[in-house]
């Protein structure tokens, strides 16, 4: 009896674990994908999660702990899809889309599709994955497109064809109309849980008015998730360096190791120019800047340049940072942001996205203009209308 009632405890522990611990399951049928490696991945916010399972016949079934939350994670083919830069394999190339599938506990999905274009593929089983897959449907026209013209793109390099400003122009305006239907499908969409991730994802597409108008729009529970967090966060950031607003303060060292504040800038107008050594067009704009710099210098125009080097230590960055200062012959102000990053990032701190980024400050440290990339002659007319010229 006694080793009956035991047996019974050890069963009834085994079967409550196994409740307590939430799995997914997703089973699949593809095309084309033949006996191919499937693999699942994600960030859980401390540590890379990768499942995968070989195909058979292009079926397949992944099982794992579902998360506590729901999170979107990618699943990719093994099937060689992507377009490479050279001739061989072995060179730099654009890696092919993945499929965005929502995990959320318990969550029984069903794939089905063509394994060339799994970045299309439908995924049943719950409300999440169905926004998701309305998404694909309506946006489907213009990720085709844009996979097509990067093609092209690489197959012209390959031949030695270096006029493709034509191809770049409807890549152009491909992204552009992409972005356009994303807004209008987050604001149609308000309840759908793709549309707090995908304004997460492609926030740095909105100017701030806009990003707080469909971040508004957004219904109060998605607001709540990991999601719907960053976003406010983002928010926050960039409401710090709108126009009008004191840029934020903060000290870094210079060249020779001396702490450079932005304080040391009052009374004058300072232009913070984010850039690196590794970034062409940074690189590209700085014969221009030096002109503007030798013309307006005496009337109070500083600049102070804040390098962002992409480095595997502190030490290389600054070789390269500080090298590039020399080939260049910057004769501004600078500081590296690697140095000291633990103690402030002025990356997140300005909610830096691109390069070059610059930010014009004027001369009570308030900030009046911020310029993404090429700027064309928006810097010049404006220092031509603060100092009368």
């Amino acid at each position: 009896m006694k080793k009956t009632i035991l047996v019974l405890f050890v069963v009834s522990s085994f079967v409550w674990k196994l409740d307590a611990q939430k799995l997914y399951v997703i089973t699949g049928s593809l095309e084309n994908q033949g006996n191919e490696k499937i693999t699942l991945s994600y960030f859980d916010g401390t540590k890379n999660v990768v499942n995968s399972v070989n195909a058979v016949n292009g079926k397949f079934t992944l099982t794992g702990s579902a998360p506590t939350q729901p999170i979107v994670v990618r699943l990719n083919t093994s099937i060689d899809r992507n377009i490479y830069l050279g001739e061989a394999k072995a060179s730099m190339y654009i890696p092919a889309p993945a499929l965005d599938v929502v995990l959320s506990e318990d969550a029984r999905l069903t794939i089905t599709g063509n394994a060339q274009d799994i970045n299309l593929a439908t995924v049943d089983g719950d409300s999440y994955n169905a926004g998701f897959n309305k998404l694909r449907v309506a946006d489907q026209s213009n990720t085709k497109k844009m996979w097509e013209l990067q093609n092209y793109m690489s197959q012209a390099r390959k031949m030695g064809i270096t006029d493709v400003n034509d191809i770049g122009k409807n890549m152009f305006e491909v992204r552009e109309k992409s972005i356009a239907l994303r807004k209008k499908f987050i604001t149609d969409n308000p309840n759908e849980f793709v549309s707090v991730w995908l304004l997460s994802v492609t926030a740095r597409d909105c100017e701030i008015n806009e990003l707080r108008t469909l971040y508004g729009n957004i219904t109060q529970n998605l607001k709540q998730t990991t999601y719907g967090q960053d976003i406010a966060a983002r928010i926050n950031v960039l409401s710090a360096t709108e126009s009008g607003k004191a840029a934020p303060a903060f000290s870094k060292p210079g060249v020779n190791g001396q702490l450079l504040s932005l304080d040391q800038f009052k009374g004058k107008y300072v232009l913070l120019d984010f850039w690196g050594s590794w970034c062409g067009p940074c690189r590209a704009s700085n014969p221009h800047l030096k002109e503007l710099y030798a013309a307006y210098k005496a009337k109070g125009f500083e600049i102070l340049g804040i390098a962002c080097e992409k480095a595997p230590d502190l030490a290389t960055a600054i070789t390269s940072w500080k090298k590039a200062i020399e080939t260049d012959g910057l004769p501004w102000s600078q500081v590296i942001n690697n140095e000291a990053i633990q103690k402030v990032d002025l990356i997140k701190l300005y909610g830096i996205d691109a390069y070059p980024t610059k930010i014009l400050v004027d001369d009570k440290g308030n900030i009046i203009a911020k310029w993404i990339g090429g700027n064309g002659n928006e810097l010049d007319l404006k220092l031509k209308e603060i100092f009368k010229i």
